[in-house]
């Protein structure tokens, strides 16, 4: 059966990531993996410095620590997009170990959402080897830490007045505080970026963009916690349409993050080490920008900074596009959470009867 792994970017899953990770720790043909993991992670956080990892993970990231199964993590702020990011990012990568399911030769494509992309990347290899694998996955885990401090670093600013959060969260019982993303459900696409624009027109403002669009009445807007607030109480506040802000702490798919990656590229790729190439794929790894085989494009670090970091999601386009073009009879969900699954099966609409959907837990028992 053709097979697309599918993989889910950041959302509202991140408390359940540890309780994820510690059942993988647990097995032991995953150990060597989890040792390489610890090992970058703090190789990454002491070349990024003290000053910038104190600033947004201030009880650094212990990560072999959590995994404990007795350890409480209670205060942890699960929320920052960096701590989130590198967790799903390593999640995801463990499933594709050379014995896991990435290895199944009835696995014909991937596709991943947001942060997502860089596991289908990895997933679109093929590695049979597990010490090659652990080299790239390496790699891999310093290329999504470091742009995620790049960009949290650019993006610490722009936070609202508190007048105006405590107005916000007197709205309801379930307002969660004001962010830079806000999901709006309810409108359409257009109509939406309508509304931006007319925001957008005061100079005086910095752009909001419609970042993700995930189904035809599901979208994400990005932009400072402050201008988003803004836009709430301008347009939204009395509105038909359903208004949550995003439990993360960077403006995802935004031109903001531009000077973010450009310093990644500067500055960091001799430190991150060498990732692989378009010709390195094996399988199609699809865009989520526009209808594109990853396959065919010149850059893949390029790729990553740009579809997650700046470029926005066109989730309807990019999954018809990958199901059709890899004749995919089953589409294996690899986590962590459900979101992308689902705005898949939304925006096939009907035609989400003719595939077959599986979890990555599912898949694995099955090809064993």
């Amino acid at each position: 059966m053709r097979t697309l792994l599918l993989f889910d970017g950041l959302g509202g899953h991140q408390a359940g990531l540890i309780p994820a990770l510690r059942e993988l720790f647990t097995h032991p043909a995953n150990q060597a993996y989890f040792q390489r993991v610890f090992s970058t992670v703090d190789e990454t956080l002491e070349y990024a410095g003290a000053d910038l990892v104190s600033a947004f993970l201030p009880a650094g990231l212990p990560l072999k620590q959590w995994l404990e199964p007795a350890r409480e993590l209670s205060e942890t702020d699960w929320s920052e997009s960096v701590l989130a990011g590198i967790l799903v990012h390593a999640y995801q990568v463990c499933r594709l170990q050379p014995t896991e399911c990435g290895a199944d030769p009835s696995v014909v494509a991937a596709l991943g959402h947001s942060i997502g992309l860089q596991a289908a990347v990895i997933a679109g290899l093929r590695i049979r080897r597990l010490d090659q694998f652990l080299a790239v996955a390496s790699s891999s885990l310093k290329l999504v830490l470091l742009s995620l401090l790049r960009a949290r670093q650019l993006t610490a600013t722009g936070q609202p007045d508190q007048a105006a959060v405590d107005r916000y969260l007197a709205t309801s019982s379930k307002a969660r505080t004001p962010s830079p993303m806000a999901s709006v459900t309810g409108l359409s696409r257009a109509d939406l970026e309508q509304l931006v624009a007319g925001y957008n027109a005061d100079a005086a403002r910095q752009p909001i963009s419609v970042s993700l669009a995930n189904t035809p009445t599901a979208q994400v807007l990005s932009g400072t916690s402050a201008d988003l607030l803004d836009l709430y109480f301008a347009d939204f506040a009395d509105s038909q349409a359903q208004w949550a802000f995003l439990p993360n702490t960077i403006p995802f798919h935004s031109d903001q993050l531009g000077p973010a990656i450009q310093q990644v590229r500067d500055e960091d790729l001799d430190f991150i080490g060498p990732l692989p190439s378009p010709d390195d794929l094996a399988i199609p790894v699809y865009a989520t920008d526009a209808p594109r085989n990853l396959q065919e494009s010149t850059d893949l670090v390029d790729e990553y900074l740009e579809q997650v970091f700046v470029r926005p999601i066109h989730w309807e386009t990019a999954a018809r596009h990958a199901i059709s073009d890899a004749k995919a009879e089953l589409v294996v969900d690899c986590g962590p959470g459900a979101a992308a699954r689902r705005f898949t099966r939304e925006c096939l609409g009907a035609d989400a009867r003719t595939l077959r959907f599986e979890s990555v837990q599912q898949f694995s028992r099955r090809v064993r």
